[in-house]
């Protein structure tokens, strides 16, 4: 397993790098926080293997990083970069998952913010009265 030090010393070396931005849970906005974007994929693969597969199914590298950080910021109050790249990347080392919260959507998943669920199930009520429209 790769050194963690070693990975927030020289992300790029890891095939990603951190971007600095906001994240939002109920209307509150939170401070900078870090997140994960991909810069050389058969990098990437190599050092974090199956993770981008594993977040092809809705969930990708930016929506996970965004919920790690999120967790981190607003229930533990941790706003501290170095916490929170650490907890990224713990994350990338499939130490650390993120949680889901909030749920049931439509389909039985779960969701990181409630803004997330309610999404969900408007898309869902949205496609359910497409279909009945066009019967």
């Amino acid at each position: 397993m790769p050194d963690i030090t070693a990975i927030l010393a020289k992300p790029e070396e890891f095939g990603f790098t951190f971007l600095t931005e906001t994240v939002k849970r109920d209307k509150r906005t939170s401070g900078p926080v870090p997140l994960i974007k991909v810069i050389n994929v058969p990098l990437f693969e190599k050092n974090f293997p199956g993770v981008i597969l594993e977040t092809e199914d809705g969930q990708s590298i930016r929506v996970n990083s965004q919920r790690v950080v999120r967790d981190a910021s607003f229930d533990q109050q941790d706003k501290d970069q170095t916490s929170l790249k650490t907890r990224l990347v713990r994350w990338l080392l499939k130490i650390e998952q993120p949680q889901m919260k909030y749920g049931p959507g439509p389909h039985g998943e779960f969701y990181a913010t409630a803004e997330e669920l309610t999404a969900a199930w408007m898309n869902e009520v949205n496609a359910v009265q497409t279909k009945v429209r066009q019967k």
